[in-house]
């Protein structure tokens, strides 16, 4: 007997049209709420992402039309400028090398490579992992080479605050690297002052 009364009990519950609109509000409002942050989230990810690949290409762009030497003083300036353009406010690291084709070795080699701040560039296991990323070049021909990180946080959390209980990071957090690579406009190469 009890079956058949929660029967006809849930039946009647679904027939039943006399709900108010805020207790559906109160339901459907969190998730909305969520969702929201979700995709306000995913747009300042793509966002930062893109800002930061235009201002990996407007410094390679600034470098490729240099005609004289460019010292530490120059990266730490052309890295002011990337901070300037990126949306990204952690911070970014830049490193500046200038690679050749040499004829004799027949492989690329590198003239000089040098990090923002006092950084002193790549080492020869990350030049030789970045080979497979460079394109072919003819005999002498030179390439100046950007590489940009930066670490992105998102700016809603919905109540995180990015950080794991004893201060690990969140998996939230990602970084946005960037490799740019032009030719030298208006010089055979990029040259180096140490000056």
């Amino acid at each position: 007997m009890s079956v058949l009364n929660l029967r006809k009990s849930l039946a009647a519950f679904r027939k039943d049209t006399t709900g108010t609109v805020a207790v559906e509000t109160a339901i459907i409002f969190p998730t909305l709420l969520f969702c929201l942050f979700v995709m306000m989230n995913i747009f300042d990810a793509y966002r930062a992402k893109s800002t930061t690949e235009k201002a990996a290409f407007a410094v390679s762009d600034m470098l490729s039309r240099e005609t004289m030497a460019v010292n530490a003083d120059y990266i730490d300036g052309i890295h002011a400028v990337l901070e300037e353009i990126s949306t990204v406010r952690s911070g970014h690291s830049l490193t500046v090398s200038h690679v050749y084709w040499s004829p004799v070795s027949s492989d690329y080699v590198l003239a000089w490579s040098h990090s923002n701040g006092s950084g002193s560039g790549i080492s020869a296991t990350q030049f030789n992992e970045m080979k497979d990323k460079l394109p072919v070049l003819v005999d002498g021909e030179s390439l100046i080479v950007v590489e940009t990180t930066a670490e992105y946080t998102p700016p809603i959390l919905a109540g995180w605050n990015g950080k794991r209980p004893y201060g690990e990071e969140s998996a939230l957090n990602m970084d946005i690297d960037t490799f740019v690579f032009t030719r030298p406009r208006f010089a055979p190469q990029l040259a180096w002052s140490n000056s």
